[in-house]
């Protein structure tokens, strides 16, 4: 039997406590826009999951940025709600251009190409996943590989 990625054995985890009463989190701010398909109630319930993992010490403290690798990480990136702890520790500037990429895909695309050449930011599309199609690509053990066959064959059709 092949062993889950740990990432989705943090997620039974914690929603194995949730379940015996640990409270979520509350959000204080404005429900967020849908993400890949994850609307703004489920990316709130991930923050609160995040959050819980964070306050248990169940997550890395003190990273380096994966994105520009020179940086403190001072935020987790997770491109697929639908695997709520497949995140990757990112500094706040890398973190706000991820987010903007959709908006500016010439800027992205210029930014990622600067990196290194097996950095996983540039697997991230410049545009929106479909909800099916994420969660489909979060259903997958290795994530990011199932994000990339997927941008492959967005390429192809193309």
């Amino acid at each position: 039997m092949k062993r889950l990625p740990a990432d989705v054995l943090l997620d039974r985890k914690v929603e194995a406590i949730i379940a015996d009463g640990y409270p979520l989190p509350s959000w204080g701010w404005p429900t967020p826009a849908t993400y890949n398909g994850a609307t703004g109630a489920e990316r709130i319930y991930v923050w609160q999951k995040n959050n819980i993992a964070w306050r248990l010490d169940w997550l890395p403290r003190k990273q380096t940025c994966s994105v520009c690798e020179a940086r403190p990480a001072e935020q987790q990136h997770g491109e697929l709600y639908f695997r709520p702890f497949a995140i990757m520790p990112a500094c706040r500037s890398c973190h706000a251009r991820i987010h903007r990429r959709f908006g500016s895909p010439q800027r992205w695309q210029g930014f990622t190409g600067d990196l290194a050449p097996d950095n996983w930011a540039r697997l991230l599309l410049t545009e929106q996943i479909e909800r099916l199609d994420a969660i489909r690509i979060a259903a997958e053990p290795d994530w990011l590989a199932a994000l990339n066959a997927f941008r492959e064959a967005r390429r192809a059709i193309r």
